[in-house]
């Protein structure tokens, strides 16, 4: 592993949950770390021995970190990471890397102006059965993909914390936040297509009832209200005569939770459904049926993830299978068509420039 800075910026739960184990099994030190709540700067600085900061201006000023992690609500994630960038350091942002396409070509055009390694958090590429469908549709047994439809559908899991329902925080509910995860595997096991126009739809079904359709604790805060759509769906053309259709919901009347992806061709399809795969074909006139992968434990999969960006930097460049700053980008302008749609009551065209695309192309 590179011996370099590494700061945390933004310390909530999928950092404490998801990447701080992953960054320990690998043996990855943090140095520094900020947020705005004083308790957790403490108690990962206690934990971990790093150097807690209340303001993460402060912290770049300081510590010019060579590498940041940033993990803070999705309208805050463009503008800290340009700040990043902008201190010479590396940045794994998570998803989604912006709430708006402009601020996403921003974030771009800077880490390419400073020759900074810029990854988004889309760790479910990292999962084996995306790898093995992706490693299927690349050796031509799918044939030509024509269809795709990808799912992402809880029974209660409506947020509950303010950074995900509040407009002015989130920007966006369902769709920013698991919506963001179905889109980039579409486009990610499709090889990036050029994205052509977006017809989508947004609810807020469940909304007044919050705490019925929610696992998640109520927080004891007044006028604690849903302020965000908990449902969206949208109809891609994503060129290249290939089509999708895509579900988020955070709370729905459905049997289970399910996370679901299909991929369409003309000689064989791949369906996914909460880790597991099957992939159908025809073998001496008879449909036969596999299923070659099993699901993994989440840990496992942040620890691949956090040593290809290691990797990464090593390298000066975004290492397969991780989203790269371009590939997100896209990501970003189907979500915003997708939101623009749902607000006009029509289909929205989706304008990507051809540089981009072929920058996505490079490590898809």
């Amino acid at each position: 592993m590179l011996d370099m800075k590494l700061g945390i910026i933004g310390l909530g739960g999928w950092v404490t949950t998801g990447h701080l184990p992953a960054l320990t099994d690998l043996g990855i030190k943090v140095d520094y770390c900020a947020d705005i709540d004083e308790k957790r700067v403490k108690d990962l600085s206690q934990k971990t021995g790093c150097k807690g900061y209340l303001d993460y201006k402060e912290m770049l000023r300081n510590e010019n970190p060579d590498l940041v992690l940033v993990a803070v609500p999705h309208s805050l994630h463009a503008s800290i990471a340009l700040d990043a960038i902008n201190n010479d350091a590396n940045v794994y942002v998570e998803k989604p890397m912006a709430t708006s396409f402009q601020e996403a070509l921003t974030l771009v055009e800077a880490s390419r102006k400073r020759n900074k390694v810029l990854v988004v958090g889309h760790e479910n590429r990292f999962n084996p059965a995306m790898l093995i469908a992706k490693k299927l549709i690349r050796s031509g047994e799918v044939g030509k993909i024509y269809h795709m439809r990808g799912f992402y559908i809880r029974q209660r899991g409506i947020p509950t914390s303010p950074t995900f329902i509040k407009k002015d925080l989130a920007k966006g509910g369902a769709v920013f936040d698991i919506g963001t995860h179905i889109v980039d595997l579409l486009l990610f096991l499709s090889d990036f297509p050029m994205p052509k126009s977006v017809t989508g739809k947004t609810y807020s079904a469940f909304s007044d009832d919050k705490t019925k359709f929610s696992v998640y604790p109520s927080p004891n805060l007044p006028n604690f209200k849903v302020e965000v759509e908990d449902f969206g769906s949208a109809f891609l053309n994503l060129g290249d005569e290939i089509t999708a259709y895509m579900e988020v919901s955070w709370a729905s009347y459905i049997k289970e939770n399910k996370m679901e992806v299909t991929i369409l061709g003309d000689k064989g399809g791949v369906h996914i459904e909460n880790g597991i795969l099957n992939f159908m074909r025809n073998i001496a006139d008879e449909y036969f049926i596999s299923t070659p992968s099993t699901q993994p434990q989440r840990g496992s999969v942040y620890r691949e993830v956090w040593r290809t960006v290691m990797d990464s930097i090593s390298k000066g460049f975004p290492e397969y299978p991780l989203c790269s700053a371009e590939q997100g980008a896209i990501g970003v302008a189907i979500l915003e068509s997708i939101y623009k749609s749902a607000l006009e009551g029509r289909e929205v065209k989706i304008d990507i420039p051809q540089w981009l695309l072929k920058q996505s192309q490079l490590v898809s």
